[in-house]
Formats: structure tokens, sequence, C-alpha cells
């Protein structure tokens, strides 16, 4: 007996039941099915309207996201439509990782200039001034505390980098240089360990003289660590640390002249904090609109999360709570946080750890680290989406956004590495 006849023995609901599974297992008869249907049973003209408007589609795609890949294989039209809202949504392309040529060692902070240059901050060690086996050896002989200047982008002016590497803020030597950022007229450079200058102000144009500085504050002699700043009021906002080892790090808010306004989030870390500038309780900061954000690790009282301030330092809310293993740093752009963070993965070689003891002999299980960047809504405070990075954990010393691609450095790796987003702006 052929196969029609037999399927004619079956009834109308098991024969839609296999037709709907073969079409699940199959693309192809899916499409011819599709296609069927149409001519059968065609969508009124004024739906295909609705389902192909330029105006409506961005409505309906509002709600989908990366699981809902699907869709844009429908049409050219819905998967444009898709992918701009991909763009719009702020999701990551993992898989579209860029390696920048020529980043010093000890990269630290990250600072987008005019004409496409990276400016970073790094201790650039000098190893043929290494000796390790004279008992009077100090690294800091060897350290070449500065910032260097690199292409970011294929189509970075050439002018522009030649100039800034012509500068005399390239020749010159800090005590330890960490985070910058913008202001309207200059550069902004954090000056850490115990320095006499806590914060610098560099022209941005012409040979880059210092413009101005913050002399080191008593109680926080340990510097500045990260800094942001709100473009339209030219407020600063920058993260301290105290002479004790890290165990606090406060928040100042320095006016446009850089004249501290006030001192917030002085809060000291619910355990002893090791010699390791990401294990404070502050963490990172950013700005965001009129919003300040401040990244906690989990030694601070409230645990890890984005504490957001307004201007002038008032307590709002706290999004992302607990969601966090070990952040280090973050940025946002377009109504979206981005915090890179720690993933925990067992060694190959011992699926159950290792067992080993820390300065202070208690056990630790030793693992490898990893570092997974979290993009997160600040409005609702949801995780959109974590992506893993071929970065090191407990490394990443700084993050920035510049247009479509995001731009992380690893300090103890000797790597800058861009990202792209998914999706078109078109």
């Amino acid at each position: 007996m052929s196969l029609q006849l037999r399927l004619a023995k079956l009834s109308h609901a098991q024969l839609l039941e296999l037709a709907a599974d073969a079409c699940k297992s199959s693309p192809e008869l899916k499409n011819k099915a599709d296609a069927l249907i149409a001519q059968v049973a065609p969508l009124p003209a004024w739906c295909v309207d609705i389902l192909m408007s330029p105006d409506l589609l961005p409505q309906l795609f509002s709600s989908l996201g990366l699981s809902e890949h699907a869709a844009a294989g429908v049409c050219t039209t819905w998967s444009r439509a898709y992918s701009r809202q991909l763009r719009r949504c702020c999701y990551i392309d993992p898989t579209r990782v860029r390696w920048l040529a020529d980043v010093p060692f000890y990269p630290n902070g990250l600072c987008m200039l005019p004409g496409g240059v990276l400016a970073i901050t790094s201790c650039d060690l000098d190893f043929t001034e290494i000796d390790e086996t004279d008992a009077n050896y100090d690294v800091n002989s060897a350290a070449n505390f500065a910032m260097k200047f690199v292409a970011a982008r294929s189509d970075t002016d050439p002018q522009a980098l030649a100039a800034c590497r012509a500068s005399s803020l390239a020749a010159r030597r800090f005590e330890w240089p960490m985070g910058m950022a913008r202001t309207n007229d200059g550069l902004l450079a954090c000056n850490h360990d115990y320095p006499s200058t806590a914060l610098y102000k560099f022209a941005l144009n012409g040979s880059m003289d210092e413009l101005a500085a913050v002399p080191a504050l008593a109680e926080y002699g340990g510097g500045f660590r990260r800094c942001a700043v709100h473009q339209q009021t030219q407020r600063a906002f920058a993260l301290g640390e105290d002479k004790q080892g890290a165990e606090k790090h406060p928040l100042f808010i320095l006016d446009s002249h850089l004249q501290v306004i006030a001192t917030v989030e002085a809060t000291v870390a619910t355990r002893p904090v090791l010699d390791n500038d990401d294990e404070g309780p502050s963490r990172d900061v950013a700005v965001h609109g009129d919003q300040v954000i401040v990244l906690t690790g989990d030694c601070h009282p409230e645990g890890p999360g984005l504490r957001l301030l307004d201007l002038d330092g008032r307590f709002l809310r706290t999004i992302a709570a607990g969601k966090f293993r070990n952040p280090h740093a973050v940025t946002a752009v377009d109504g979206r946080a981005f915090v890179v963070d720690d993933c925990e993965e067992k060694d190959e070689e011992n699926e159950d750890g290792e067992e080993e003891d820390d300065e202070d002999g208690e056990a630790r299980w030793r693992v490898n680290q990893r570092a997974v960047l979290h993009v997160i809504e600040i409005h609702s405070g949801n995780i959109l989406q974590t992506a893993p990075l071929e970065l090191s954990g407990r490394s990443i010393s700084s993050i920035i956004v510049d247009g479509d691609e995001i731009y992380i450095a690893d300090f103890n790796a000797n790597k800058v590495i861009a990202l792209r987003f998914a999706g078109s702006e078109a």
C-alpha cells in the first residue's frame, strides 16, 4: 500500500500533528507549507500592511531578544527590523573581537580622544633594567608609569595620533596613572599610590600641557583611582582611596574648576582588603544622564551591585543587587550599563578545584577566573545579556564605549580588546 493511501487512513488531527512535526524538522518543508498556506488562505492586505509597516515594526520587535533570532529569517524587512532592535538594546556580538596593536604593558585607564586616538595609562616596564637577583631591587626603578596613545580603529586620524605621541604628555612620567575621563576642554587623569597629586587635567590639543591639578587629600592620601564627568555641568566624580590599603573608597564630587564639593559613599570594607585595588568596596564609577553609577564589590556592606546617585551624591536606588560575583569595571550609554565581572570555572586538571591557603592561612579553592560582560537595563535593573570574554578575570582595569565598539583593558594580560554591538542603526 502506498504512503498516500496509508496516510489517508489517519484522522485529520493525526495528520495535522504529523505535518507540524515534519515542518519543525525540515526548514525546506516548512517553507513549502508556508507557501501553500499563503495560496489557500492569504493574509488580508491590512494585516500585511501592519506586519510590514516601518512605523509599527519597531513596536512589534521591541519585545524580542536574542533568543527570538528566527524572526530575522522571515523576510528582508523583518531581518532589518530585528537588526535595528539588537542595536537599540545594545546587545553585544561576542564573536567579533578585535585586539588592538601597540598596547603598552599593564594597560590601566582608557579614554577616547578626538580622531579615534585611544589614550591608555600604563605601567610600561623596561625589562632590561630588571634585576631580581639584586637584594635592593625595586620594580619601580624599572617601571615607566606613563600615558600611551594608540590607534583605536583602522580609520584613526594618523595626524591626530602623531600629534598625541609627540606631545609633552606622552613624555610625562607619573607616580601611578589610572582612570581617565574627558571634559569639554581637557583630559582628566587620576593619580594613585600615595601621590602628591590626586588628579590632573591636561589640554586636549597642542602639546597637551597640564591645565590644573588636585592635591592629594590628607585623609585619602591614596589618591584617585577612577573618574567620570557629567558633560552638561562638567562636574567630575572620582573614587578616592584611604591610606590603609583600599579599605575605604569614597566618591568625591568636584566642580568644573576641580574644587571638591562633597565626599559621599565613604563606606568601609566589611573584610580586610589585600593589596589589590579591585578588592575595595567601590570598584568603579560612571555617569549616565543625570545619574551617577557606583559599582560596588562583595566587600561593600550592601554587597555587589550598581548604586545610583543624583549629581549631588544623594542615594537614589540600587540595581542588579547581588547579581555580580566579583565586578571590576562599569560604563554606561543609551540606557544600558556594562559591567565586567568574574565567571568561576573549575581547573580542567582538577575538576573539584585545588585547595590552597591564602595570606590569612584560610583554605580557599583555587579556580580559573574568566571574565564576562553583563548588559544591564538601567531603568529596570534587568540583566539583558551576559557575554563571555576572551580575558582572564581579576585583572580587568577599564571599560569604555565609543560608537559601535566597547573597549576593555586587561591589566595582567597586556591587552586591550574591542567588541562590536550586534545589529545596526540604519
